[in-house]
């Protein structure tokens, strides 16, 4: 069975879109993590004031403060926008990706016009700068979604360590 060239692109804008919803949730997950970790610091932090006389609680919450401050990077690391002004090159024709703006946008519109209509003269042009792109927004999202999977992991691992401290303080 031969697919027509509308199921082709379709599958391609499906993925498309794909990829852009899991940037997003990789943000939104980046954003909700940020968001709790400075309400736990802050929480934490106002407890710190009163209890310079607790001296096992006093440590393990400092203990805790410093592990969350490895998530809190990682989280940021996630959003800080990784290549918006692309390398600049002085030929447009050497850009790697012409559908991401942080390469483009070191052009004039009208090069950038000419460019891509040389560059789109069928279907199959067009497929294959979706398909760049495609790829190109996978390898953001496998660094975001590696960063997050870090950051979850050192928060729980703050929680723990900081709850285990506590425990072996107060015990001696």
């Amino acid at each position: 069975m031969i697919s027509s060239s509308n199921d082709v692109i379709q599958t391609l804008r499906t993925a498309h879109q794909n990829q852009t919803q899991l940037n997003l949730m990789a943000d939104q997950k980046a954003n909700i993590l940020i968001g709790t970790l400075a309400l736990v610091f802050t929480v934490v932090l106002t407890k710190l004031l009163t209890l310079v006389d607790n001296q096992a609680l006093l440590i393990s919450l400092v203990v805790f403060i410093l592990l969350q401050m490895v998530p809190l990077a990682l989280t940021v690391m996630v959003l800080i926008p990784k290549n918006i002004t692309g390398k600049s090159t002085a030929n447009i024709n050497d850009i790697k990706n012409p559908l991401f703006f942080g390469f483009f946008t070191q052009y004039s519109q009208q090069q950038y016009s000419d460019f891509m209509h040389g560059l789109l003269v069928d279907n199959e042009s067009a497929r294959q700068l979706i398909i760049n792109d495609i790829y190109q927004i996978g390898v953001i999202l496998r660094r975001k979604y590696m960063l997050l999977r870090l950051a979850y992991i050192f928060a729980l691992l703050g929680f723990l360590m900081a709850a285990i401290v506590g425990l072996l303080m107060s015990i001696n």
